[in-house]
């Protein structure tokens, strides 16, 4: 004899699933849920460090994974890696966050931009998660990070100073990465 099911018990499974992963994704520490800060009262992120760092190199990456580990290690291999002209794959999501970049460096003349990844001082890496289609536009969404890249005659590794604390659209992104340059550099 067959169980008998109710017509939305389907539903509620999902619910039911979507709500647990929610509670999970909520429960997961700071360092892995928010920003990477190098002074642990500032929970923001720090650019400080950056601060009188000039060339700047932009990578734009796809990426279907999120590392919910709360480890950089991957992002920085993957950064320092990539080839610039991939970035261009992904024109839309590129151009979203250059236009605000650009439009930074032009106005306060703090920065310039490399395509090589071995001459930049930082490193700005938008990962890619999807584009979603709401109304009539298309919107890139993904990770953002800022990594520094030591030359050869510095000591110390590469490293994410700052990051996204979730997955928001790229040009919000690039907004709050150029506030806090301003805030950093003293740039109204």
């Amino acid at each position: 004899m067959r169980r008998p099911t109710l017509p939305h018990s389907r539903f509620v499974f999902q619910f039911a699933l979507i709500a647990l992963l929610l509670g999970s994704l909520s429960a997961t520490p700071q360092s892995a849920a928010g920003r990477v800060s190098i002074d642990s009262e500032d929970k923001r992120g720090n650019l400080l460090e950056i601060k009188d760092k000039r060339r700047v190199a932009l990578l734009v990456m796809r990426s279907s994974v999120i590392d919910a580990s709360g480890s950089d290690a991957p992002v920085i291999a993957e950064a320092l890696a990539a080839k610039p002209k991939e970035a261009l794959r992904h024109r839309f999501a590129y151009g979203t966050v250059a236009r605000k970049l650009n439009s930074y460096m032009r106005k306060y003349r703090s920065m310039s931009a490399v395509y090589d990844i071995s001459q930049a001082d930082i490193i700005i890496y938008f990962k890619l998660v999807e584009y979603r289609r709401l109304l009539s536009g298309v919107y890139a969404y993904g990770e953002m990070f800022v990594i520094v890249n030591p030359m050869p005659d510095e000591h110390q590794p590469a490293r994410v100073i700052w990051k996204t604390h979730k997955v928001v659209y790229a040009e919000d992104a690039i907004k709050d990465v150029v506030k806090e340059l301003k805030r950093v550099r003293g740039e109204r």
